[in-house]
């Protein structure tokens, strides 16, 4: 093998230096030039070329953007490394130095602060120090475009919370006096729904908090306006002491109802607890009261809105064992190119997602007619991320797109072996540790934990997820599923497969799902799940041409229900009716031309064949252990032997429910204590459903090679 290429980056080097050991370089960018440099008098190295970046923090106040030409080859790649052993941190953010610090001066701050902390609040002059842009509050949440995260503050290594009221938790609507403008309403009519997002909103809240503070005309509230599954924000426009109620600039996206979640936030009199800040954009003055001594933390501003790193029609290149952090945008983003790295990096405090594989659609369509695949276009192929740690990120941890859903041609994009924590920070929401969008992608043996909402979402065509662990997600939101799949019968081939989904519920809110398949989704294999203590195991809202076999529901409070949602009558029925947001998408595709009606023939027929009708679904061979017992809905919901499960008497009519073994025997698992669920050779299961096949249990979840 061709030997292999060196340079080296150091904090203390200069970009003027040859790139040696021993006369390093001083920046990523000042390496990607002596490369190109290096590639225009001799061509690239045979062995390709590693650039060896040596401990420090490495600030950046623009992205480090790659483009075609900083390419390598299958043969000749191009590597961004740590040095060995060696910790190296690539900032968007910068430092506040405790001298800067001072306590607050000014009386009439003073005198909006609470009694008890004015004298711990400090406040530090940004404008003294340079700065003079801070970003702003922008209208977020279900429903709203990505906008730019707010600049955060940091604080040894911990997310600092904005002034906000309750401390904790939430406060709940009163009563509503006017819901204000329902956007959702109008899907599809561009005129409609901006003419209801200026419609306001008026509630009654419960306490007299709100009466003590000034309104700046920048105080926010966050919540679930209307469902649990659904939260944004919206700006205070007027507080009205004598009703108790408030007024909203503009609409939340499902309006509002009484009795919904939300807390207040941006408010310089709920500076009361360590940890808090608040920062007056006018006159560039921050104000902390910080939960530690300054002198000897690391205090630090996200200002970056772009990505740390931009890989743009690039190829052939892995950055791996770097720390991306503190900033206010993404941190790696790859647009188009193929079999990029990102491989054994960390990467946290982001305001946006740790890893964007594609760039979002300038496109015009409106929302209703817009596939949700295309707001994510040219991921490349196979670029990939593996063995990253990511936590503390915005809007969730890795997206991947690419591939071509007209040709169903796959991108082949991938997320493997990943830790994916406390994502979710600031976008509640469908903001998932990993999100599938185009066609053929792969989510394999991530450790998914600890958010608010979904684990993995899917968009589009022939994806798998398998072997992957996900728990104690949905751990404040309500109607979701750990994995999750929804309202397009077009969105076929998708296979979720061996993965283990446990401890899936939480005490705020109601319907949490293990398997999700919403709102007529179809064409699921789900085969080989291990689903443990989950509130409801699988739910298959309504769809067709699922399979659910092979799995194991162990201690579930429900196992499976399989709905007719949109039959005529029931509360979906709208979106399967002709013109409506089902048989839209289902005209967007080429559904008559190859490959399409050789892949998936069913389509074909489709509209004719009692389109809102969950036909030719498949439950079989599913062993249902220690799960409790439901009652029968309605008379359209039987309850059969196979106790727990709740199947719509259509979906027995038109598909297979069979071999489903529900019990209480001990089903002889390795180790039950240890959740490890692999059947031993004399288990039950292999006698009482004849051609169950073991899970490979061992296989799930991280690995090290």
């Amino acid at each position: 093998m061709s030997a292999t290429f060196n340079l080296y980056v150091d904090p203390s080097g200069d970009d003027r230096n040859s790139g040696t050991a021993n006369a390093p370089l001083a920046t990523l960018s000042g390496a990607r030039d002596a490369i190109r440099a290096i590639k225009h008098a001799n061509g690239m190295p045979k062995g390709g070329i590693t650039v060896y970046i040596r401990e420090g923090l490495y600030r950046h106040e623009e992205s480090f953007v790659l483009e075609e030409q900083d390419s390598g080859t299958p043969e000749a790649p191009i590597v961004y490394t740590a040095a060995e052993g060696e910790e190296v941190r690539i900032s968007g953010g910068i430092p506040l130095s405790a001298e800067h610090f001072l306590p607050v001066s000014d009386e009439a701050v003073r005198a909006r602060l609470q009694a008890d902390v004015r004298d711990r609040v400090l406040q530090i002059d940004l404008k003294a120090l340079g700065l003079n842009e801070f970003g702003q509050i922008s209208k977020s949440g279900f429903g709203f475009p990505a906008v730019a995260a707010n600049p955060e503050l940091f604080f040894n290594g911990s997310t600092m919370t904005l002034a906000r009221y309750p401390n904790e938790g939430y406060v709940k609507i009163e009563k509503v006096i006017d819901p204000g403008g329902n956007p959702r309403e109008y899907d599809g009519d561009k005129v409609k729904i901006a003419e209801e997002l200026t419609k306001a909103a008026t509630f009654r809240f419960k306490d007299d908090r709100p009466l003590h503070w000034i309104n700046t005309g920048d105080i926010w509230m966050y919540g679930y306006w209307q469902w649990d599954w659904a939260d944004g924000n919206l700006r205070i426009a007027s507080i009205d002491a004598s009703s108790h109620s408030l007024t909203t600039e503009g609409a939340s996206y499902y309006s509002m109802r009484a009795d919904q979640r939300y807390y207040y936030y941006n408010i310089l009199e709920e500076l009361d607890t360590p940890g808090e800040w608040y920062l007056d954009r006018q006159k560039g003055i921050l104000y902390f009261y910080p939960p530690g001594p300054l002198e000897t933390a690391e205090a630090e501003l996200s200002l970056l809105v772009a990505p740390l790193v931009l890989l743009r029609n690039t190829s052939h290149v892995t950055f791996s064992h770097l720390t991306f952090e503190v900033s206010r945008g993404a941190g790696i983003q790859i647009i188009g190119g193929s079999d990029n790295i990102v491989a054994g990096c960390t990467l946290r405090r982001l305001g946006s997602m740790a890893v964007i594989i594609g760039e979002e659609s300038s496109g015009n369509a409106d929302s209703a007619t817009k596939e949700r695949e295309e707001r994510y276009i040219r991921g490349g192929r196979r670029n990939g991320v593996v063995h990253c740690k990511i936590y503390d990120t915005g809007t969730g941890g890795i997206l991947l797109s690419g591939g071509d859903r007209i040709t169903l041609e796959a991108g082949g994009n991938y997320a493997r072996c990943n830790d994916i924590s406390r994502y979710s920070r600031l976008k509640l929401t469908y903001s998932a540790a990993v999100e599938l969008m185009g066609v053929g992608h792969i989510a394999a043996n991530n450790y998914i934990h600890h958010a608010p909402h979904v684990g993995i979402l899917l968009y589009g065509n022939d994806h798998t997820v398998e072997y992957n662990e996900v728990y104690k997600v949905l751990m404040e939101t309500g109607d979701a599923g750990a994995i999750y799949i929804g309202r397009d019968w077009t969105e076929q081939g998708n296979t979720i497969r061996y993965n283990f989904i446990h401890h899936i519920h939480n005490d705020v809110s109601q319907a949490h799902m293990g398997i999700y398949l919403d709102d007529m989704a179809s064409g699921v294999e789900m085969y080989g799940n291990v689903l443990y203590d989950v509130d409801l195991a699988v739910l298959i809202g309504g769809g067709r041409s699922n399979i659910l076999r092979n799995n194991l529901i162990l201690n579930c409070a429900r196992s499976v229900q399989l709905d007719a949602r949109s039959m005529p009558g029931e509360w979906a029925a709208n979106h399967s009716l002709e013109g409506q947001v089902m048989h839209r998408r289902l005209l967007s595709m080429p559904i008559h031309a190859e490959p399409w009606r050789s892949k998936y023939p069913a389509l074909l027929t489709l509209w004719e064949d009692m389109p809102s009708c969950p036909k030719y679904n498949v439950v079989e061979r599913n062993v249902i252990y220690k799960t409790g017992v439901t009652s029968n809905v309605d008379g359209d919901t039987v309850s059969d032997h196979e106790d727990t499960m709740l199947i719509h008497k259509y979906a027995r009519q038109y598909g297979v429910v069979e071999q489903n073994w529900v019990t209480s025997e001990e089903l002889s698992f390795v180790d039950a204590n240890e959740q490890n669920f692999a059947l031993k050779p004399d288990s039950p299961v292999f006698r009482h459903i004849p051609g169950f096949e073991n899970i490979p249990f061992a296989k799930i979840g991280l690995k090290n090679e």
